[in-house]
Order: C-alpha cells, then sequence, then structure tokens
C-alpha cells in the first residue's frame, strides 16, 4: 500500500486521505500513522478514499478500526469513500460496513 501522489487533501471542510495498493498486514501501520498524522492537523472529520484499493484483508480492516478509534478519540470522525466493489464485500461481510459510513447493501 502506497499513499496516493496527492495522499492527504481537503474538501469540503474534511481532511481526504487516498490510499493506493492492497491494505494487508504490510500497510497497517503506515494507515493508521496516516490516519494519525491527520488528526494532528485541524480537527475536522476524515474521509479515507479506497478507489484505489484493490485487496482488502483483516489487518486492512483493523487497521481502518484503529483508525476510527483514534478518530474518535480526537472528537472527529472516520468514513470510507469509493471503495470497490470486492473491498465494499469485506467491508459487508465483517459486519463494519456501517461503521464507515457506507450506505445499507444493495
Amino acid at each position: 500500500m502506497t499513499l496516493a501522489p496527492d495522499g492527504l487533501g481537503e474538501a469540503r471542510g474534511v481532511t481526504v486521505i487516498y490510499l493506493e495498493g492492497d491494505l494487508d498486514m504490510g500497510a497497517e501501520e503506515r494507515v493508521v500513522a496516516e490516519i494519525e498524522a491527520a488528526l494532528a492537523g485541524p480537527r475536522r472529520d476524515i474521509v479515507v478514499d479506497l478507489s484505489a484499493v484493490p485487496f482488502l484483508d483483516s489487518s486492512g480492516v483493523r487497521a481502518l478500526l484503529r483508525g476510527r478509534e483514534a478518530a474518535r478519540r480526537g472528537g472527529v470522525g472516520l468514513r470510507v469513500r469509493n471503495p470497490r466493489r470486492i473491498v465494499e464485500e469485506v467491508l459487508r461481510i465483517t459486519g463494519v460496513a456501517l461503521l464507515f459510513g457506507l450506505p445499507e447493501a444493495r
């Protein structure tokens, strides 16, 4: 997993983190660190863009949950957007899709 070239951005009062590549065990700590770095900036909700993430395993889910908990402790929300179908399915199967602001199953 890498951060996209414009790894961090701002849009409509939220901080957007753009992830690229597999979100697996090798990426877990980097994802959590990026979310924590965003929390060190202006206090605003965080959106994690998953459009360039083709694979998500349990370590990736854990990274997102850890980031969500850090955001909650910091008084802001964290949600995901634009997951590929297979990534969204993993979030649904693991029961966390609604926690990350994804709509009910289609």
